[in-house]
């Protein structure tokens, strides 16, 4: 069969659309930092000063702190959610061995409250402040601290000494102001997925060994005081005779901040789309040429973003070989090193679109994942699919439908609308959080086409980005965008575990025409495409049936010509069977297929092909006659 292209080279002109957030507030806070570091004791030793701004319309009795590195040591709340999961991560199990020098743990030693004394409590991972005087309405107040922090052992995202001997990884790593939304604070346990935090301004300076290498989120002030760039682009760290050097970096606009330090990386930049791109790795013979390929591909997966989703608006971003796989921060992600070259540039795309998808449009990972996860794995696997592979596919998200249908139906599936610590699976966490999360979007191609969802993405990016948007926020700027009703489609995506099932039901002759009838055996309904293939005729049509409550309706085909996508009537609520003609006889078609193009994750393709064989209406397929079309 012909093999149709995503149409990626025409420029999208996208629509100005107007999305009003009445009464929208958010929080803000200033941190400065000043991190003596401690190499041989792996501790370091900190002030912190936090000027917090409270733009609610409520008056705060207490505010909350995340110690994050807290349950990184035995016996922890973080240790035992693991084991009681149904498939325990074993990079988290090995927290039952850690002896104290290689665990997590914070030392306050003061905290103040505009100049005062202030009582705390810590609970673990949570640190709750009683607060002198309460924080009113528009009101700014001052939180100073001055703590010690033991840093653990490498388990999860961060810590010291990973397996590819990256000394130090410092994410989730200094005391955080949890964020408190209309809903309340969002003072969350740390058990081991995401986080969540208020947008504001970071000011941070480390101390740290004069052979180490430092890199992460902001900008680097006093980059003329530490680095020098010979003529062939290569930076080296300048002599000095002090023990310690001072990073000084500067971070506005972001919900967090992490750093790297190590006395092996290297350092190598690259300007494009007016973006310093930096990378940050351990020098080897082995990894040089991959990490030399990815510079070029970080810049072509810049360019990508820029033009389908909206512009990212820093100046800089570092990719760095640190942490325990790969993991988005602000301005920054770590992944470790040690890849195949596809691996490294594929997962450099997933945790690059994360500065859009969570660093820009931050939402809560803790109630919401899928709404990061999920878009995040939808554009990086287009980007892959375009940028790395060159194959244009038509379907570049078959291999997240093949693995969210294999769970569908397990005994462990649970609902997308879960908290991600509440899964009673960390499988069953993966494939909602990514797959059908990203499914989301692929099924939104299939009710309203590849432009519309498209352009829903630039317009939801330009409307909430620097801000904590929720499933209502992004679902408005999806119905607007498309013209159609969709709360139906987040209902049952989303909230429950209804899955797609259709079916040809039977196909007859009638004349000069032939009738096809499908039937719907499962309990999601979605619009449907429906390939006639005709024998020795290429140009076969495509007959779309929308869905009744979409209430405006899919008028063209990214894959076939206008000329051969025929829109129907409507499948409307209650009916079990669905039936048409189409102006061929029986004996012209060879094939008839539910879904040619594979965006509705059907739990059973199997009777979504028909093949014509004479004396009979149907027979049975061969696994090769159950491929898409291609």
């Amino acid at each position: 069969m012909k093999k149709y292209f995503l149409l990626l080279g025409v420029i999208i002109l996208f629509k100005t659309y107007s999305f009003a957030q009445e009464n929208y507030w958010q929080q803000h806070v200033s941190y400065r930092m000043d991190i003596d570091m401690d190499v041989k004791k792996h501790r370091y030793h900190a002030t912190q000063k936090a000027v917090y701004t409270n733009h609610s319309p409520d008056t705060l009795q207490e505010i909350y702190y995340h110690l994050y590195w807290n349950v990184f040591k035995p016996n922890s709340s973080l240790y035992w959610h693991n084991e009681t999961r149904k498939d325990p991560d074993p990079r988290i199990s090995k927290l039952k061995n850690l002896k104290p020098e290689e665990s997590g743990d914070y030392h306050i030693i003061s905290l103040y409250q505009n100049g005062k004394p202030v009582a705390f409590q810590i609970t673990e991972s949570i640190l709750k402040v009683k607060l002198n005087e309460p924080i009113a309405p528009g009101s700014t107040h001052e939180f100073t601290m001055e703590y010690e922090v033991q840093i653990p052992i490498i388990i999860r995202r961060s810590g010291r000494e990973n397996k590819e001997g990256v000394e130090y990884s410092m994410a989730q790593w200094y005391p955080k102001i949890a964020e408190y939304r209309p809903d309340g604070w969002h003072a969350d346990p740390f058990l081991g997925r995401e986080f969540f935090g208020i947008w504001g301004d970071f000011d941070v300076s480390i101390h740290i060994d004069k052979n180490y290498v430092v890199g992460g989120s902001g900008y680097l002030k006093n980059e003329e005081e530490i680095w020098k760039k010979d003529d062939q682009g290569n930076w080296t760290l300048k002599r000095t005779l002090k023990k310690k050097r001072t990073w000084h970096f500067t971070a506005p606009d972001v919900h967090d901040f992490s750093w790297v330090a190590d006395p092996d990386y290297v350092r190598k930049t690259k300007e494009t789309e007016g973006v310093q791109l930096n990378f940050y790795y351990q020098k080897n013979q082995h990894l040089d040429k991959k990490w030399a390929k990815l510079q070029d591909y970080t810049a072509r997966t810049l360019a990508f973003y820029n033009k389908i989703l909206g512009r990212y608006p820093y100046k800089q971003y570092s990719v760095i070989q640190a942490g325990d796989g790969g993991m988005e921060y602000a301005m920054c992600t770590f992944i470790s090193g040690k890849r195949s070259e596809g691996s490294l540039i594929g997962v450099m795309m997933h945790e690059f679109a994360h500065s859009w998808f969570q660093f820009l449009l931050a939402t809560d990972e803790t109630r919401h994942p899928w709404m990061d996860e999920g878009f995040t794995t939808f554009i990086s696997q287009l980007a892959m699919d375009v940028l790395y592979k060159k194959e244009n596919s038509i379907n570049p998200w078959m291999r997240t439908v093949n693995t969210y249908l294999k769970f569908a139906r397990h005994e462990w599936a649970e609902p997308v609308s879960l908290f991600s610590e509440s899964y009673i699976s960390h499988a069953g966490y993966w494939v909602n959080a990514y797959d059908k999360g990203a499914m989301f979007l692929t099924h939104l191609i299939n009710i309203a086409g590849l432009d519309r969802t498209l352009e829903f993405l630039h317009q939801y990016y330009e409307t909430w980005k620097f801000k904590h948007p929720e499933p209502a926020d992004m679902l408005k700027v999806a119905e607007k965008t498309t013209g159609m009703e969709l709360d139906w489609f987040y209902n049952e995506w989303i909230e429950s575990l209804h899955t797609v099932d259709y079916a040809v039901k039977e196909v007859t002759a009638n004349g000069d025409k032939t009738r096809i009838t499908l039937s719907k055996n499962g309990s999601m309904p979605v619009p449907l495409d429906v390939a006639v293939v005709l024998k020795n005729n290429k140009n076969y049509p495509v007959y779309h049936i929308p869905y009744f409550r979409t209430l405006k309706y899919r008028q063209h085909s990214a894959f076939v010509g206008q000329e051969r996508f025929h829109s129907i009537k409507p499948w409307y609520d209650g009916f079990p069977e669905y039936s048409f003609e189409i102006p061929y006889q029986m004996d012209e078609i060879e094939t008839i297929i539910i879904d040619p193009f594979g965006f509705t994750a059907d739990i059973h393709y199997d009777d979504n092909i028909w093949k014509y064989h004479k004396g009979r209406d149907k027979e049975k397929k061969t696994t090769k006659e159950k491929a898409l079309i291609k």
